[in-house]
């Protein structure tokens, strides 16, 4: 359940960010931004994995705390930090 909760959270901002580029940009800078975003995602995910399976066994700790649950979990603290840096410096545009 915490893995779909983070997983639908990372949709959302793709989602988010792919329109706000469209916006304020155009076509191309939003899909490109959204590559970007997803080949951060998937490679995190998988570094993430790594990094969790020294601390966690492969079953996890319970049925809800699962290795996927504490590996996306670090992937999400990581990326909200890498994020706020990276995006953080684009202008507000207001629509009309």
């Amino acid at each position: 359940m915490i893995e779909v909760i983070l997983f639908y959270a990372h949709v959302v901002f793709f989602t988010y960010l792919f329109a706000r580029n469209f916006v304020e940009a155009k076509f191309v800078s939003a899909l490109l931004s959204l590559i970007f975003v997803i080949v951060i995602f998937s490679v995190g995910w998988t570094f993430s994995a790594f990094v969790v399976g020294f601390f966690v066994p492969d079953q996890g700790f319970t049925r809800i705390l699962t290795k996927a649950a504490f590996s996306l979990a670090l992937l999400t603290i990581i990326e909200s930090f890498f994020y706020k840096f990276y995006y953080g410096s684009m202008k507000k545009v207001a629509v009309k």
